[in-house]
């Protein structure tokens, strides 16, 4: 397992291989994603969860 970090919020992650392609799975956002190489689908992960977060409220927001 791995973890990644993005805009201060950290989720761990594992990577599997399933039918030649690899995939990203965030278990605990319920998050996943592919790509052709490990490294793409780590990735697009870390995109998808900058996006979780960035459309989540902040402090400010109430």
């Amino acid at each position: 397992m791995r973890t990644t970090k993005r805009n201060k919020k950290s989720s761990n992650y594992v990577v599997v291989q399933e039918n030649g392609v690899f995939i990203a799975k965030c278990s605990d956002l319920d998050l996943s994603c592919r790509g052709a190489t490990k490294e793409e689908a780590i990735a697009n992960l870390e995109d998808a969860l900058a996006l979780f977060f960035e459309d989540l409220p902040g402090p400010a927001d109430g």
